[in-house]
């Protein structure tokens, strides 16, 4: 059965409706994304984790892509200006995180482990950039 929610957008005095199992997806991929990101961060740690790291880099590349196609699905569902603002920025994040994964995985890598966490910290940043303004928007008065 699949269940309806109604999303308000107050600015513009609509209602658009998404299904409670989109909801459901983009929360599983959320937490798929986040539990590769521990895995990285743990790996990274390692005196001799570089191999785990870029594992879990590789992994975390279509994982991440998945979890974007999702989000900007649901954005241009709820939102009047859709998805494409963010599209934009998952792009550029993708973009980084397989330009890092191919520099760093080369046979002939120099890179550091600063290089490997630079990407990575960019998902989380606009992750939790979003998470803010989330915050910032419920707990403003309407």
């Amino acid at each position: 059965m699949d269940m309806h929610v109604a999303t308000p957008l107050h600015r513009v005095g609509v209602y658009y409706t998404t299904t409670g199992t989109e909801y459901a997806r983009l929360a599983e991929h959320r937490r798929q994304v986040f539990a590769l990101i521990g895995q990285f961060r743990q790996a990274v740690a390692q005196p001799r984790g570089r191999r785990d790291a870029i594992r879990a880099l590789k992994a975390l590349v279509p994982c991440s892509d998945a979890y974007f196609a999702v989000v900007e699905s649901v954005l241009d569902k709820i939102s009047g200006t859709g998805a494409a603002p963010q599209r934009v920025d998952h792009r550029r994040i993708l973009d980084e995180l397989k330009s890092t994964l191919d520099r760093c995985s080369a046979s002939s890598a120099q890179s550091t482990t600063a290089d490997l966490l630079h990407a990575v910290d960019t998902l989380v940043i606009h992750e939790a950039t979003i998470c803010v303004r989330g915050s910032e928007n419920s707990s403003t008065p309407r």
